[in-house]
């Protein structure tokens, strides 16, 4: 009777583990899930939160799709955690996805709702949103920046999870050259991955580095509700200890970036090891140490 009854509590606990997605990566947003400790494999990403850097459990009409680190100083993601083609446990696949674009009340007000909502009109001129968030960078730039979704709808998969990838905080801007390469390049990884992962979850951490402060581009280039530009994307994949791999992108235009030993040139994108990734992330960040996956991707024992 002791052994059924730890049984159902290790089976409850790994339910709600895969309800909250969180399996590597969304602990603080699931306080349940921290209960069940020895039914999650992984930890979630360590090293990155800085100052001006909160926590968000992107969560859309009551259920948590994924995780983002976002930095409300340049009002850009640092990074998004997801699971590939994920739907919520009974939610319908559905069709189509609502592009409306979605904002994070709770980021301009601590007692508000912690669900996205509708980015309006109104929501454009709150003086607390602009602080907080990139509301209006969307609409600039158009000719000659495309916005990124870290965490992509056609990564997703039910209408619920895809929906709600269209939130400011899962978003940046990026020049429309640089958007196509980089595509091509992630095309080219998920391809690449998807055969060898098998029945295993595919777990993607993508984010963005910004340029030193002295240096750092915005768009619009002044007002509030702008939105710092990212110097580097990146991404990372890891399914089950089968199989990792990163990717790496320069979103310049102009010149070339040299960081540990590694050198990229305007728009130039490049496949690496995790490992590598993050030892490129520690000097361009300035941190002591971080990682994206526990033990860099490797099987469990």
């Amino acid at each position: 009777m002791i052994n059924l009854l730890r049984l159902r509590a290790a089976c409850l606990c790994a339910w709600l583990a895969r309800v909250c997605v969180f399996t590597l990566f969304l602990r603080p947003c699931c306080p349940t899930v921290i209960a069940c400790a020895a039914a999650i494999e992984g930890e979630p990403p360590s090293g990155f939160v800085g100052g001006s850097q909160v926590h968000v459990c992107q969560r859309l009409s009551g259920t948590v799709y994924y995780a983002t680190l976002f930095d409300t100083y340049g009002r850009l993601p640092v990074y998004s955690a997801f699971l590939y083609k994920y739907r919520a446990p009974k939610e319908p696949r559905g069709e189509g996805v609502d592009r409306s674009w979605k904002y994070e009340p709770q980021l301009a007000d601590r007692q508000a709702d912690s669900n996205m909502a509708e980015l309006t009109e109104a929501v454009r001129k709150d003086a607390a949103v602009l602080r907080s968030q990139a509301v209006v960078a969307e609409e600039a730039g158009r000719r000659t920046h495309v916005k990124v979704l870290l965490n992509a709808a056609n990564m997703q998969g039910s209408r619920g999870s895809r929906s709600a990838t269209y939130t400011v905080t899962n978003a940046l801007a990026v020049p429309r050259p640089f958007y196509h390469l980089w595509k091509v390049g992630l095309k080219g990884v998920l391809g690449r991955l998807k055969g060898q992962c098998q029945a295993a979850d595919l777990h993607l951490v993508s984010g963005a580095v910004r340029s030193p402060r002295r240096e750092e581009k915005w768009l619009p280039a002044k007002g509030k509700g702008r939105a710092a530009m990212p110097l580097l994307l990146w991404a990372a994949f890891c399914c089950g200890g089968r199989a990792s791999e990163a990717l790496l992108g320069h979103a310049r235009g102009s010149g070339s970036l040299t960081v540990s030993g590694l050198t990229l040139g305007p728009y130039e994108t490049k496949n690496m090891p995790v490992a590598q990734l993050e030892e490129v992330l520690i000097s361009r960040m300035g941190r002591s140490r971080l990682h994206i996956f526990k033990d860099g991707c490797a099987p469990p024992t």
